[in-house]
Parts: structure tokens; C-alpha cells; sequence
């Protein structure tokens, strides 16, 4: 009997301009043995092979970044009934394209596994110190200087659907337990994603090539790669984010941080010597 895999993808404003590419290359190349069911989250009012059987459209409302990126667990359980007759789930930024062949072996959780996350481009190889992790015990993300192992990005990520249906809802509720304290973590779901795996055994760790970077020579195959927002609409107008001159400033200090890493050195060797830990996060009923 044929495996099924559910590829959940946001598409509100601009973002629908990635999307045809998207589907036509998955199609293509994505588990290609596997029953794909695509279910686009969009504010559009049509959407490129919106008729087709594998295709189902969600309606949503727009939001600000990064509110549509903190909410897209909550945004996947407004389907959970239909998400629970999938065999796996998936979900990837929209702005991907899946350029080569990609095989279950590969990519799903294997034996004794359930989830598969990405490590993240800019930060594989890297010590566990330069991991931008959120610090502040105040939230619910909250990760030790001297703790966890890898840094995966918030991009690219899947598993069993129970597994994934079990995170989604534990992620949602962490997220508002920290907007109750007015909190939203460093790197927002991508921060929670990051704690969730800290100290599971039963996840899979994907190398670089699955979320290769828009913008960035590195060294691993191309094998789902990022395309240019910028070539499609104005990011910095849809983010609303600060200045050229604030982010040239902030892009120094960005670096300069990196050079010295003292603050990064000091804590860690605090948190070492107190035996700073964590638990594993227990998944929401």
C-alpha cells in the first residue's frame, strides 16, 4: 500500500508568487513513490493547481511577520483531523525547490525516529557556544550555554504525523505561554523548534543540503535549495524591518560578536561549572 506524506505550506501575500515552482518541483523530485497531499495555507484567492486531487487550499488571514511564522503551529492544527490521515507530515518555507531526487531513506525518520529537522546552513560545523539559541530563562525555549548539540532551521522539518500532530500542539502551547509574559523567543518557532529536540533520541538530525541557502557557497550537494525573495517582492517592506543603515550597523556588531565570543565563552563556563541542564520537553495531550 502506497505511503502518504501530508507537505504543509504558508502562502499569505507575496509568498504565493513561490508557489507554483514549489509544487511543479516537488512533484517531480519529492519522495517520488509516496502519495503527496499538499495543503496551502493562503490568504489568495487562486492558486496555481488549486483543482488538482492532491492540492487543497486552507483559507487564512494575514498576518505580520513574524506572527505568521510564530503561529504556523496553531496554523497546522486548524487541520488536524485531515493531517491525521497522513503517514507522515511535512513543512518547508515557501520559497524552496526540491532539485534533485529525494528518497524516503534519506529524508523520513528511520528505525527507532520520528522526527527529521535540518541542521542549520549557517551554523553546521559550528561550536555549540556561536548557536543563537534563546538564553532568557523567562521563556519557554529557554536553552543553557552548556546544553544541546545542534542547531536545526525552522525551514525544513517532518515526521510520523503522530509525532508531528504531538510537537505542533506542544510548540503552540509553549508559544503562548510565552506571549502571556510578553515574550517572543530569539528566533521565534525556530527558537522553540530548537528546544523541543534538545535531549530526544528519537530524531533525526538532516545535514545542510535539504535547506541549502539562498545566497551562500558552502560545500554540500544542492538538493532542496531556497531561491531569492528579494527577486520575487520587497522582503524589507513586507518584514518592516529597520533601515539600510541599522542593519549595515547591526551586521558589524553581528560580526565583531563573532571575533570575540566572550560573553558566549563566560556564560558558558558558568552554566558548565553549575551544571546548568534541561529536561526533555513532554509533549501536550
Amino acid at each position: 500500500m502506497t505511503k502518504s506524506i501530508g507537505i504543509l505550506y504558508i502562502c499569505t501575500g507575496p509568498y504565493v508568487l513561490f508557489w507554483k515552482d514549489f509544487y511543479e518541483s516537488f512533484e517531480k523530485n519529492f519522495l517520488p513513490s509516496y502519495e503527496k497531499r499538499y495543503y496551502v495555507f493562503t490568504d489568495a484567492e487562486e492558486i496555481f493547481a488549486e483543482n488538482n486531487l492532491n492540492v487543497k487550499k486552507i483559507a487564512i488571514e494575514p498576518m505580520p511577520w513574524p506572527l505568521i511564522t510564530l503561529f504556523r503551529f496553531s496554523t497546522f492544527l486548524k487541520i488536524e483531523d485531515e493531517l491525521n490521515k497522513c503517514d507522515y507530515l511535512m513543512f518547508s518555507n515557501a520559497n524552496m525547490i526540491c532539485n534533485e531526487i529525494i528518497t524516503p531513506e534519506e529524508f523520513l525518520p528511520r528505525k527507532n525516529e520520528v522526527l527529521s529537522v535540518t541542521s542549520h546552513p549557517g551554523y553546521y560545523g559550528k561550536s555549540v557556544i556561536e548557536f543563537p539559541y534563546e538564553r532568557r530563562k523567562s521563556s519557554t525555549a529557554y536553552i543553557p550555554w552548556n546544553c544541546g548539540k545542534n542547531y536545526v532551521i525552522g525551514a525544513m522539518f517532518c515526521g510520523t504525523s503522530d509525532a508531528f500532530i504531538k510537537m505542533s500542539k506542544t510548540l503552540k502551547h509553549n508559544i503562548e505561554e510565552d506571549l502571556k509574559k510578553n515574550i517572543i523567543a530569539k528566533w521565534h518557532d525556530e527558537s522553540q523548534l530548537n528546544r523541543y529536540i534538545v535531549n530526544k533520541p528519537d530524531v533525526r538530525i538532516l545535514e545542510p543540503m535539504y535547506c541549502y541557502p539562498c545566497g551562500m557557497e558552502v560545500s554540500y550537494p544542492k538538493k532542496i535549495y531556497a531561491v531569492s525573495k528579494q527577486a520575487k517582492f520587497d522582503v524589507k517592506t513586507f518584514k518592516g524591518q529597520y533601515s539600510k543603515r541599522q542593519n549595515v550597523l547591526r551586521k558589524y556588531l553581528g560580526i565583531l560578536k563573532r571575533k570575540l565570543l566572550l560573553k558566549e565563552r563566560f556564560m558558558y563556563l558558568i552554566d558548565t561549572i553549575s551544571g546548568a541542564h534541561i529536561e526533555e520537553i513532554s509533549d501536550e495531550e
